[in-house]
């Protein structure tokens, strides 16, 4: 059993950071009074405008269904709303309502206020963390590769 204590090490790790950083995001957005996922639409249309419902699908890596109901739910709410693109009038793009840009504006600086004590981690052991996941990435790909 001790060939596999490295990967079950790494494994539970990597879920219980994970668990870390979701429970603060669900507590965040619970806040703010949307979704994890609402939440991260306000994110990718407050950096890229005039998205359209398929440009926000292909961002998101999330099927078109579940991306539309979500911004029909946005859209009622008065976060975001639809408008008729001025390079193509036939297509219909995304953007934030003044509301919707206040709501991420202010919940992205509550959001990074509640993740404040990453600060104190010295900038060299960040750049070697990251350094290894892109490692793992790389050789999971692999494997998945090996494996198709």
């Amino acid at each position: 059993m001790e060939e596999y204590e490295t990967i079950r090490k790494l494994i539970s790790s990597f879920r219980e950071v994970n668990q870390q950083f979701y429970q603060r995001t669900w507590q965040h957005a619970d806040d703010l009074g949307v979704t994890i996922f609402q939440l991260q639409i306000l994110r990718v249309l407050s950096i890229q405008s005039n998205l359209s419902l398929q440009d926000l699908t292909k961002e998101l890596h999330v099927g078109k269904s579940t991306v539309s109901s979500t911004v029909d739910r946005l859209v009622k709410a008065g976060l975001i709303k639809r408008e008729q693109s001025d390079k193509d009038r036939r297509a219909i793009v995304l953007n934030l309502t003044d509301l919707g840009r206040e709501k991420q504006k202010s919940g992205q600086a509550l959001f990074y206020e509640r993740l404040k004590g990453l600060d104190h981690i010295p900038q060299d052991r960040i750049d070697e963390l990251l350094e290894i996941h892109q490692l793992i990435i790389k050789n999971l790909k692999c494997i998945g590769e090996d494996n198709s």
